[in-house]
């Protein structure tokens, strides 16, 4: 069974947010693709309490809107606060507060829909950050956590001189053999996350999580974790945590709360 995040290659959906802000922080009309033809855009999206979000990807946008700024050729860029955990802490108020504390002047939305907000249903995305990048012809070119500011330059040059692409790096597959009980999530060329389980019925006991040694600390069992779920959830199953990381994942995220077993 193979299960996978993202749309690369695939036309990108047309945008369904409605609560926008414009880069001084004044409501404006929703934003749409079809108001950018024949440009490369470029699609960030946050929660205001995401670490990684605050710590990788608005310094990679911040450096990308850099770059480009004074650029003959520049992409559109935009910023979406996708909600689907912690709605009370991740308000719309905090739009313009995150436009003034990375000083950009993008139009920034507020897409809360329920039970998953609209540009995560429609794009495939895994939570936060999450950075798109969309060609000229309104292909999805990246659609991935995170990318390195300069393989993102690359791909952008490449799409802004209609040229062939340089490959972007695998934006990860998670694999599923039911009869070992394992999930395994490709971090690197050649390396797993996994995540061990017994199957009792209709419930997961989650039992054991693994990262590669060289690739710890860099939030690669935080995604392993946010696709496994999602995988479980359209199984309609539900889940026990066992280890001592998967308790405290399903504590720190209401999103899954309804996916634990009970009695």
């Amino acid at each position: 069974m193979l299960s996978s995040y993202g749309i690369v290659g695939q036309q990108a959906p047309e945008l369904r947010v409605e609560h926008w802000i414009d880069g001084q922080g004044q409501p404006r009309l929703p934003l749409r693709l079809a108001d950018f033809p024949g440009q490369v855009k470029i699609m960030y999206c946050f929660q205001s309490w995401c670490p990684g979000c605050h710590s990788r990807g608005f310094p990679t946008l911040q450096y990308l809107q850099r770059h480009y700024q004074d650029a003959a050729q520049a992409p559109v860029f935009w910023v979406i606060q996708t909600v689907f955990e912690g709605h009370e802490r991740n308000g719309p108020e905090q739009l313009r507060i995150m436009q003034q504390r990375y000083q950009l002047a993008l139009p920034f939305a507020q897409d809360e829909s329920l039970p998953r907000p609209h540009t995560m249903t429609d794009y495939r995305t895994g939570g936060t950050p999450w950075l798109i990048i969309i060609g000229k012809d309104d292909r999805v070119l990246f659609n991935d956590f995170h990318v390195d500011p300069a393989q993102a330059v690359a791909l952008i040059d490449a799409a802004l001189a209609d040229a062939a692409p340089t490959p972007a790096a695998d934006p990860g597959r998670l694999e599923h053999d039911p009869n070992a009980g394992r999930y395994r999530l490709q971090v690197a060329p050649g390396q797993w996350a996994e995540l061990h389980y017994q199957r009792e019925g209709n419930v997961l006991y989650l039992q054991h999580t693994e990262v590669p040694a060289a690739l710890r600390g860099q939030g690669h069992a935080a995604v392993l974790m946010e696709r496994v779920l999602e995988d479980i959830e359209r199984q309609q199953l539900k889940v026990v945590p066992v280890c001592s990381y998967t308790r405290s994942y399903l504590q720190r995220y209401k999103r899954w709360h309804d996916l634990l077993a009970h009695g």
